[in-house]
């Protein structure tokens, strides 16, 4: 039909002519129909081969469709993705990150849940997620959990006098106005503790449940805040960070269900999550 001879179609289709002609007969055959009529010695479809084409058409298509969407999905360049994420992770840097994923895997859904933590942690029977980022990672039934550390760090607002120092201590902290996440937050009796050790005041003026408050607290009243580099992407952006001693650890977890397998787009993202995290941790994470 496309090629208008039969000589024509061998050499497209690169064998014979006469094989041609018998699967032109052999098709015939099984639809019950002829599809050519031969006039002039050329060959002349049929009013049924010029319906049949049609519909031919629509199916090679639908086959060349799937077998792109096929390659797409082994390449792990399309498919759907179910991300459930603590606020902290999830307002900048996870959203960067997909726009980052996204720029060269288009056909790729995602559906990013912001969730606190205990919230993903209740959830995780439930699997309604391909991977999911929590606080206070811990060991749970059915669910592979990575545990990724970063190490804190102290802010400062612009021109603090404490900036002149290199690394901050307690002592020379002591009584300075303090912002601090709420008291069930992991770095909270870390920091607590190292005051309490070097006998200096942790002069805690507020507390709040999202860090985004804590950064904002220490740019408008010229306190002081102990940051991890999850929670500060993109808070600290004017402020002055400086070392902390002793080191106050941060640890978040990467979960995966283990009975539900990892398409191709989830690895890959996973493997993206990981390099980027990667870059801040204090240990460098692997499965």
């Amino acid at each position: 039909m496309t090629a208008g001879t039969m000589t024509r179609a061998a050499e497209i289709l690169r064998i014979s002519q006469p094989a041609v002609s018998n699967t032109i007969a052999t098709l015939e055959h099984r639809l019950g129909f002829k599809l050519f009529l031969r006039k002039s010695g050329r060959l002349q479809p049929t009013p049924e081969a010029l319906i049949f084409y049609d519909e031919a058409q629509r199916v090679l298509e639908a086959v060349g469709r799937a077998s792109d969407a096929a390659q797409r999905l082994r390449r792990g360049a399309a498919g759907h993705l179910t991300i459930s994420a603590f606020p902290g992770i999830s307002i900048k840097f996870l959203p960067r990150l997909i726009s980052q994923f996204q720029a060269e895997r288009p056909d790729v859904k995602i559906r990013l849940l912001s969730r606190s933590s205990h919230v993903v942690i209740d959830q995780l029977p439930s699997q309604l997620f391909d991977i999911a980022i929590a606080e206070k990672p811990a060991e749970f039934a059915g669910v592979s959990a990575e545990k990724v550390s970063f190490t804190c760090q102290c802010l400062l607002p612009p021109g603090h006098p404490l900036a002149v120092h290199d690394t901050l201590t307690p002592e020379l902290l002591d009584g300075v106005p303090f912002a601090a996440l709420f008291r069930d937050h992991m770095t909270t009796f870390q920091i607590a503790r190292a005051f309490s050790d070097a006998g200096a005041r942790w002069n805690v003026v507020l507390e709040a449940q999202y860090f985004a408050s804590v950064a904002e607290f220490v740019k408008s009243s010229g306190g002081a805040a102990i940051v991890d580099p999850v929670n500060g992407d993109g808070f600290t952006e004017g402020c002055i960070l400086r070392p902390f001693s002793p080191t106050i650890l941060y640890q978040i977890g990467l979960l995966v269900p283990q009975d539900k397998p990892l398409s191709k787009a989830g690895s890959a993202f996973l493997s993206l999550l990981h390099s980027e995290l990667q870059k801040d941790s204090s240990e460098k994470p692997s499965l």
